[in-house]
């Protein structure tokens, strides 16, 4: 049974009554099995999953419940530093306390914090200052940083064997190391040094986050030890670095991120599909992480942040992803962040209506942050974060008034608009690279600015203003269309000054908004799997980001979006699964339960401060839930919406979706192989939409038990209602079948 992701692309449209019930038919999918991948903890006071001791620790298990006999660490002089390293088994955030129950000796505790355990230790990197004899056992370092007493230490110089050491001492000032047992060959200057596992670290970033780093408490007495605030992690390490003991009875977190349980969700998903159901509360889990809530860390808003651990700020282009995600799966509990966020653009905004990218990015000196003005086009996306807002709540006074600021910024926009009706900006966008000429994704972009402003116009503002934009958005196509297509690519080239380069997300935007040369859809996604890798797309044929990373997530999801419309439901979960799946695998070493910012060819990140809890990367929630289940606003607010769900493979899915007027409800179950599809929708009062379900050759649809009408010619592969609010059984099948 073929699908279409596009409404307009459908057959008969049909009338329909309302039912009395909503009697979803199962199928075998229990609807209160959602609740089991609610990834938020029930309590604010969290504890580890797992612990283990490194030197002298008794009963390193003990955090993990505050039972049984009393954890123990004890540092001699000269010794292994006693640790713990705490494992969450996900993605936390807040306060780390410990509960002292005796103190012996004046000892030294540092408590750091990491979401990947790989960046909870840095090992030495250094090399030999000046050559060492044969039975030395001090040896000078150009740095002895990241040094700890009780590590392996190794000194490697070419044309030799490695000699791996202990480390007995090291002294800081004067750059040296002392080693046992003493060297047994001559170690010349320069040799390469590196220790393992290294010292503890944190891998936040304290200048952007303006939190976190190591706390380090001095404790005299028993008593309760509390730590600084820290945004994101999963691991914890608790180290005794000084000689002395301490024993404790606990240590956990007082969560600090939204804290969502199964009675917060307003919104759920759940399909027959395990792997995707994960994916979908990751995504809503990230955005949780991501929410800073009134007053913490001395600011007195809500705001919703770009990652839990880093940036720590708000940035406009996260916010296409976040704002349709938080509210489909909170509602109006989300829905404060969003505004608050929105008011801090605002209150930002410059003169000439440019929007900055992240308006409270850099936190050094004052922890309510100062507007970078990033890239021309995060200030569009800023102006599309406001019309997403609108759109998914209906709060029309709040547009309403923000409307003459939208205005300024779409003047801004348009001042990179060149004679040809193309975007020409010397700009960065969301992966670091300058993209110069006429950019085929910029232009694009300032396209979907003047529709959604259009559409805005004539829902909330001044309808004869939409014309113009309208106007503009189509010479735009046109332009783009006719100068930047790349026949020989089945493609569209970068910019006209790179027209032979592949690049995923203005093809995936393509697809998306129809820039689409008549009948070459195919062409273009067989481009753009060229690109792919078993950790998903890449951005482009040699594209990088400064970091060295080239599969973005955030650009993934535009192209998983982007097949999602044209149909092509089977590589858009297979991108997903490449993309995504890694991300929710509990054994992969990089898994918090939320969402990575990037990733590098490898399928994994090259460095300590990458973010493993990024909310551009939830992009398949709001998907799952507006694509495969099907359930997308059209008005403000859902007053009109469309459910078409794009089953492809998948058994069954069900859901609720909140809106201004109620929660729509809808659960469908499709079996290729028979061409049987049912699909169950409750909607609101005082709403309407339309429903469209797949068929195919031979198809019979009933709508509340009633045939619909003669049997559907093969020449269309969907069928739409257009109905009110109410209960609706629609069931496809096959004549004489079931």
């Amino acid at each position: 049974m073929a699908t279409v992701g596009l409404l307009t692309a459908v057959t008969p449209v049909l009338a329909a009554t309302p039912g009395q019930a909503f009697q979803p038919d199962a199928r075998g999918l229990d609807t209160s099995a959602w609740k089991s991948y609610v990834l938020g903890p029930s309590t604010p006071d969290v504890h580890a999953v797992r612990a283990e001791g490194r030197g002298d620790v008794d009963h390193p298990q003990s955090p993990l419940n505050s039972h049984g006999p009393a954890t123990t660490l004890t540092t001699v002089a000269g010794g292994t530093p006693a640790s713990v390293l705490l494992d969450f088994g996900k993605e936390v955030g807040g306060t780390p306390y410990l509960d002292l129950t005796r103190v012996t000796g004046s000892p030294t505790l540092t408590l750091v914090t990491a979401e990947a355990r790989q960046y909870i230790r840095t090992p030495a990197s250094t090399t030999v200052s000046a050559a060492v004899p044969s039975g030395a056992t001090q040896i000078p370092l150009t740095s002895a940083a990241n040094l700890e007493t009780g590590n392996t230490i190794t000194f490697t110089a070419p044309g030799t064997t490695p000699v791996t050491r202990t480390i007995t001492a090291f002294d800081t000032t004067a750059r040296t190391v002392t080693v046992k047992p003493a060297l047994n060959a001559d170690l010349p200057a320069g040799a390469t040094v590196t220790s393992s596992p290294g010292a503890p670290s944190s891998d936040e970033s304290r200048g952007l986050a303006g939190v976190g780093g190591p706390d380090t408490f001095q404790p005299t007495a028993p008593g309760r030890l509390t730590g600084g605030f820290h945004g994101g992690f999963r691991f914890a390490l608790l180290t005794l670095s000084s000689p002395g003991s301490v024993s404790l009875s606990s240590l956990g977190v007082n969560f600090q991120a939204f804290r969502a349980t199964p009675a917060d969700y307003q919104g759920w998903f759940l399909s027959s599909d395990d792997q995707l159901n994960r994916m979908w509360y990751s995504g809503a889990y990230t955005l949780q992480m991501n929410l800073k809530a009134p007053g913490l860390n001395g600011l007195p808003d809500a705001r919703i942040y770009d990652g839990a651990k880093r940036d720590r700020s708000i940035w406009t282009g996260d916010l296409l992803v976040q704002i349709p995600t938080l509210l489909t799966s909170l509602g109006n509990a989300g829905a404060p962040y969003v505004k608050s966020s929105l008011d801090t653009l605002l209150a930002t905004q410059r003169a000439d209506g440019a929007f900055p990218g992240s308006p409270d990015f850099s936190k050094r000196t004052n922890p309510a942050g100062s507007p970078l003005f990033y890239s021309n086009n995060y200030s569009g996306y800023g102006a599309r974060a406001f019309v997403d807002y609108f759109r998914y709540t209906g709060d029309k006074a709040y547009i309403t008034a923000a409307l003459p600021a939208l205005r300024k910024e779409l003047a801004y926009n348009d001042s990179f608009l060149d004679a040809g009706n193309l975007v020409v900006s010397n700009d960065r966008d969301y992966w670091q690279a300058t993209q110069t000429g006429e950019v085929t994704k910029y232009s694009i972009d300032y396209y979907i600015v003047l529709r959604e402003m259009a559409w805005l116009e004539r829902t909330a503002g001044t309808p004869a203003l939409a014309d113009g934009y309208d106007a503009k958005a189509d010479a735009i196509k046109t332009a783009v269309m006719s100068k930047l297509w790349n026949p020989t690519l089945g493609a569209y080239g970068q910019s006209s000054t790179k027209p032979d380069v592949v690049v995923e997300d203005a093809n995936a935007l393509a697809l998306q908004y129809g820039f689409v040369p008549a009948g070459q859809e195919a062409r273009i996604l067989a481009a753009l799997k060229t690109l792919w890798t078993p950790y998903g797309a890449i951005m482009g044929p040699g594209l990088q980001d400064p970091t060295g990373h080239t599969i973005e997530p955030f650009g993934n999801g535009m192209e998983t979006a982007g097949r999602f419309t044209t149909g092509d439901t089977t590589g858009a979960l297979d991108l997903m699964r490449r993309t995504w799946g890694p991300m929710v695998d509990q054994r992969n070493p990089l898994y918090t339960g939320a969402f990575w910012e990037f990733k590098n060819s490898t399928g994994t990140v090259n460095r300590a401060t990458a973010s493993l809890a990024h909310g551009w990367a939830a992009s398949p929630s709001v998907q799952l839930t507006e694509q495969l289940l099907g359930v997308k606003p059209v008005g403000a607010g859902y007053q009109t919406w469309s459910i078409a769900p794009n089953p492809g493979t998948v058994r069954s899915a069900a859901g609720t979706v909140p809106t201004a007027y109620g929660t729509i409800k809808t659960q469908w179950t499709n079996d290729p192989h028979s061409g049987r599809f049912t699909l169950t929708v409750q909607a609101p009062a005082n709403t309407s939409g339309t429903i469209t379900v797949p068929v195919g050759r031979g198809s019979v649809v009933t709508v509340n038990g009633r045939d619909s009408g003669p049997r559907v010619k093969s020449a269309g592969d969907a069928v739409t209602l257009n109905v009110s609010g109410g209960t609706y059984q629609i069931t496809v099948g096959r004549r004489g079948g079931s």
